[in-house]
């Protein structure tokens, strides 16, 4: 006897997981900044020889001039700033992560909602020349996100995933490629008034852009190595 299928996370167990998951790498960034960030810049201060510039220790306006004129040390300020970079990835990647329990406990749910809101309020528009490629113009985040409200709750992260969506979608380029469908097989709008094909459409499309929000991606950690590294061998070779 087959066992009946799990029912989905409530709210909180979702809020709380999304949490712990957006906590966890912002403390790692944070921990990568100040041991490779902060680690690579006391390294390189400690290979600085010399009395070094005297202006530098003078402060105000005297410091500012020792950068300028003191290769070596504004090197030494642009790799201290990158401690705050590793930070930032850190959240930066917690947010992806958060959202990846976000639209795996509720992605479906979200997608067909948000779907069939954008669509009711498509189907409402009368089909005026060139009034279909303004959809975009007419539809309002705030407005989608109350329709949201009893799969997600109301909340600035909602809205921020709406904005997301709205601001990835093609919407143009969807209602050109729907437009001409209908005309290449005759369709004609159901007695509803509801369009299964746009929703479906909709709902496909707003689940891929979900997904791609919350694919975490390690492309700018390795960007910020990579320049962190050509800005230490830069720094070395000055200090020779």
């Amino acid at each position: 006897m087959s066992s009946p299928p799990a029912p989905p996370q409530s709210l909180v167990r979702t809020g709380a997981k999304a949490g712990f998951a957006f906590a966890g790498s912002a403390i790692k960034g944070a921990l990568i900044g100040l041991f490779l960030g902060g680690g690579v810049f006391f390294y390189y201060v400690s290979q600085l020889q010399g009395p070094g510039n005297t202006a530098a220790r003078a402060g105000g306006a005297g410091a500012i001039v020792a950068l300028i004129t003191s290769p070596p040390l504004l090197v030494a300020v642009l790799l201290a700033l990158f401690v705050g970079v590793y930070f930032l990835l850190g959240v930066q990647r917690g947010r992806a992560r958060a959202m990846q329990h976000l639209v795996a406990a509720r992605g479906e749910a979200v997608s067909q909602r948000l779907g069939d809101a954008i669509a009711g309020r498509i189907e409402a528009m009368p089909r005026t020349h060139g009034g279909m490629q303004r959809v975009a113009d007419w539809l309002s985040p705030d407005a989608l996100c109350q329709q949201l409200a009893p799969v997600l709750g109301e909340g600035r992260a909602v809205r921020a995933v709406v904005g997301f969506v709205l601001g990835r979608l093609p919407l143009s380029d969807m209602l050109a490629e729907w437009q001409q469908e209908r005309a290449a097989h005759g369709a004609t709008t159901p007695a509803t008034g509801e369009d299964p094909a746009l929703r479906a459409l909709l709902t496909r499309r707003i689940h891929e852009v979900l997904q791609e929000m919350a694919t975490p991606s390690r492309k700018l950690f390795y960007i910020a190595l990579a320049a962190q590294a050509v800005l230490l061998g830069v720094g070395l070779w000055l200090v020779r």
